[in-house]
């Protein structure tokens, strides 16, 4: 069975609001701040409606057959291509999130996806599965991994991944959306674990697979390494 792990890094989709929301001739910071700041007025914060997020970084964790991969995609097509044929997706936070804006993305970009991508079946949001539904009443990501002696996240918000897109630090934003995913992964096999998935030698297995991977990799995630 191939199962997915994944993260997405999204920003304001500024040319939405060149073309529709009277912000053309703008620079693209004074695009977006406006963006938000039209949403504030609106709605009272500035979380854009899932249509008016664009995809910059998705980040994923590939397992199959004992072997695990870390990838980091910053053209959607790429990302659908590579889970073309995963069995099982994990997400935080996905059902409300992550699904939500590929899907609407795959639509405005022509694309095919991965059904069972929007199948409760074979998708398993850990935010919504460790809190039964009641998502307003556990903690965020960052805490949830720092419970299990995890990381947690690299940067304090992901509002903070605007403000590196404008000083153009996309491998940062990589950086951070991969810290995410990697949390993701390892709440997920410990909670494989209490649910009796799998025994606690194959946590420590699967364990040990992430921490070689990593300690061989490019993708310096030390500070996962120290913890595994």
């Amino acid at each position: 069975m191939r199962t997915i792990a994944f993260d997405v890094e999204t920003i304001p989709d500024l040319e939405y609001g060149k073309k529709n929301m009277n912000l053309d001739g703008l620079s693209d910071e004074d695009i977006g701040r406006s963006m938000f700041f039209q949403q504030l007025q609106k709605k009272g914060d500035e979380f854009l409606p899932i249509d008016l997020h664009k995809i910059i970084t998705i980040s994923c964790i590939a397992e199959e057959n004992g072997i695990i991969e870390l990838k980091s995609f910053t053209q959607l097509e790429h990302f659908i291509n590579f889970i073309k044929d995963a069995d099982q997706f994990v997400t935080w936070n996905g059902h409300r999130f992550d699904v939500p804006v590929i899907a609407f993305r795959t639509l405005i970009e022509h694309l095919v996806i991965n059904n069972k991508l929007l199948d409760d079946k074979h998708h398993t949001d850990l935010k919504a599965v460790l809190s039964n539904g009641n998502i307003s009443l556990i903690s965020g990501l960052d805490r949830v991994s720092k419970h299990l002696g995890l990381p947690g996240k690299t940067l304090h918000s992901g509002t903070v991944v605007w403000d590196l897109y404008v000083d153009n630090k996309i491998q940062e934003i990589i950086q951070y959306c991969e810290a995410d995913v990697l949390n993701t992964y390892l709440i997920y096999i410990h909670h494989q674990y209490t649910i009796a998935e799998i025994s606690n030698d194959q946590l420590r297995e699967k364990k040990e697979t992430l921490k070689s991977f990593l300690s061989s990799s490019e993708h310096h995630h030390n500070e996962f390494i120290e913890k595994l």
